[in-house]
């Protein structure tokens, strides 16, 4: 409890942002140490701004914590700092993680996700696409992670639940502060078999702002991104160049150069994107679709060697691995091993690369 208040209070601080409370947590091992840490100490590793937002926080804010988690125990609502175990590892792992998530219905979630997302007014090419290969991956077991809004991601949970799998919704709102209104019973039949997710405190509005907040969370949550359909200017756009930033895989489907829905297809096509015409083109990016492979791969590693995989995103040289490993890992090469003997990792003239 004591930890989870302090994470709630550094996360009321004003001003401090994801990344840095992330880089404060890392030089200092949990909020707490923080909280009480010298003002001094807090200017020579983080500057004086930062330094100054802790040590003359409001201490009121102790009291809000309080209140935040009285309220979880209320509504039934788990807040999961990002130091727990229950942290999703592919979220910890992006940049600027949220230091509290707020989860109700089933947790920890499964980590066979991919997040499937798209336009809130869609075609009937978007449907179709959902009605086949997004229910093909739901037939596999696979935890769809989308943002609850009309349309595509509307369509997409409702699939997940038609096919028994799991399915995460991640809102742009307090958790408790359902939107939009029409999806109550959406929101209801997934607290029963999937989960809910934000990071907002609770009664939080949706706004311009929590939205594209709420998009890097389904990214960072996600092994990869499918946009079904999304036209140029799209929340789904964002959601994609967030997954790229995070070493995430991008997929979308062809669209006919004519269908104003689904233009963002293209371009992100042309961007690099991986184009997906039926669902076993996924096959062959997707781990969790290879029956050689666990579906719980991940849950089955040690934690430095799931953070070793998630940095091969792209093949990376063997020197600069041990740049970023050596000190933290001394036992980097063992690693390096074992990822290749569990067929995780291949390795090329002293390049490394995932091929999961």
């Amino acid at each position: 409890m004591e930890e989870i208040l302090a994470y709630l209070e550094l996360y009321f601080i004003k001003g401090l942002g994801a990344v840095s409370i992330k880089r404060l947590i890392e030089h200092y091992s949990d909020a707490s140490n923080v909280l009480n840490a010298d003002f001094n100490d807090l200017k020579e590793n983080f500057g004086e701004n930062i330094a100054k937002l802790i040590t003359n926080r409001d201490f009121t804010l102790k009291e809000m914590a309080l209140k935040e988690l009285e309220k979880a125990e209320k509504l039934g609502v788990k807040i999961i700092p990002i130091s727990s175990s229950e942290y999703p590892f592919l979220l910890k792992n992006i940049p600027d993680p949220p230091s509290v998530i707020y989860v109700k219905g089933n947790f920890p979630i499964p980590e066979n996700t991919l997040a499937v997302v798209g336009s809130r007014k869609h075609s009937n090419y978007g449907v179709y696409i959902v009605n086949s290969i997004v229910r093909e991956l739901a037939k596999s077991c696979v935890n769809i992670v989308s943002g609850m809004a009309l349309g595509i991601d509307t369509l997409a949970h409702k699939v997940a639940l038609e096919e028994g799998s799991f399915t995460t919704a991640v809102l742009g709102s307090g958790i408790d502060v359902i939107y939009p209104f029409e999806n109550k019973k959406l929101y209801e039949m997934i607290l029963e078999k999937g989960c809910i997710i934000s990071e907002f405190p609770f009664g939080t509005k949706p706004s311009s702002y929590t939205f594209p907040q709420r998009n890097r969370i389904i990214a960072g949550l996600s092994y990869g991104v499918f946009i079904v359909e999304a036209p140029d200017k799209s929340g789904s756009l964002i959601t994609a160049n967030y997954a790229n930033d995070y070493g995430r895989l991008v997929f979308t489907a062809p669209a006919n150069i004519n269908l104003s829905t689904a233009k963002g297809n293209n371009t992100l096509i042309k961007e690099g994107a991986v184009a997906i015409t039926d669902f076993e083109d996924l096959k062959e990016f997707l781990p969790f679709l290879n029956p050689s492979i666990s579906v719980d791969y991940l849950s089955d590693l040690k934690e430095e060697e799931k953070e070793v995989l998630m940095f091969l995103d792209a093949k990376k040289y063997y020197d600069e691995i041990l740049e970023r490993f050596s000190e933290k890992y001394p036992d980097i090469d063992a690693i390096l091993f074992n990822l290749q003997l569990k067929n995780l990792i291949q390795s090329d003239s002293m390049f490394y690369y995932r091929v999961v």
